[in-house]
């Protein structure tokens, strides 16, 4: 039987998602990544984290991967992106919404929120 290395789907989102900052407008100044810095609230940024999943083939698997937008202190302006983000993420990957967007506390500052969603991905692996 062939080795399959799974894909890292935080590599692939957080790739696509950098690539729509790139190009598209709406998102122009928005950073992407997969890690927010202790203790501080982001700006206009973008967190991607795998959390879980399933196989769905011996080539393939069906990974759930939760989308944290923070915004520039406008609830308008986070949501409407996160729902951007969402819509583009469909759209590319054919994804399951798992979770649909919904704001949130802050952790490192409960007086500001973040809107989270959680989409799964199937996603093909590397076969050697």
């Amino acid at each position: 039987m062939p080795l399959v290395t799974p894909a890292d789907p935080e590599k692939v989102v957080v790739d696509f998602l950098y690539g729509l900052t790139q190009t598209l407008p709406d998102l122009s100044g928005w950073n992407v990544s997969t890690k927010i810095p202790d203790g501080q609230t982001p700006v206009k940024r973008v967190a991607v984290r795998s959390v879980g999943g399933t196989d769905e083939q011996i080539v393939a698997d069906r990974t759930r991967v939760d989308v944290r937008v923070w915004g520039d202190g406008t609830e308008v302006n986070r949501s409407r992106t996160a729902r951007l983000l969402l819509a583009h993420l469909r759209r590319q990957f054919r994804c399951r919404l798992f979770a649909a967007p919904v704001p949130l506390p802050d952790p490192a500052d409960n007086t500001k929120t973040l809107t989270l969603f959680t989409v799964e991905l199937l996603l093909r692996g590397n076969q050697s």
